[in-house]
């Protein structure tokens, strides 16, 4: 995908002309993270609605923690704009030679990503494990009074 947004025939990839590789590696990793949160956040969001909806005449608390885990995602896409669009790179330098190392706007990707969006998914996680203890106490209570 580099070599072809790189060459200069007929068939490359005009969208980056001008970009480094580095520049074009940095793009493809944002586009990755930005869907992974999109697919993170309509998930909490299908949790919590699902989750909140009374049954039997009680809503499951759980539903607490799938709304928590949305927020945290919106914080962790949030925490995107640190790393990105200022500059056209966040991975590597941008002294010549441009390498593929570490730069501190990626630091600031990952914190994001290990402070908002890894708790995210654990709040996910809580939600179930709550939600489905919560639906069987539900479902035992609703058997023992018919």
């Amino acid at each position: 995908m580099i070599a072809a947004a790189g060459s200069n025939n007929a068939f490359a990839i005009n969208g980056f002309t001008g970009f480094s590789n580095t520049q074009i590696v940095s793009f493809f990793f944002m586009f990755l993270l930005f869907n992974g949160y999109v697919v993170l956040e309509a998930a909490s969001l299908a949790a919590f609605y699902v989750t909140s909806k009374p049954r039997h005449g009680r809503v499951r608390t759980a539903a607490i923690w799938h709304f928590m885990a949305s927020v945290l995602f919106m914080l962790a896409f949030v925490s995107t704009v640190w790393g990105a669009p200022a500059e056209k790179s966040f991975i590597g330098t941008t002294a010549p030679p441009a390498e593929l190392g570490v730069g501190t706007r990626t630091i600031a990707l990952f914190i994001g990503m290990g402070i908002f969006a890894a708790p995210g998914v654990l709040c996910m996680l809580i939600g179930f494990i709550l939600g489905a203890r919560q639906k069987r106490e539900l479902r035992e209570e609703a058997l023992a009074v018919a």
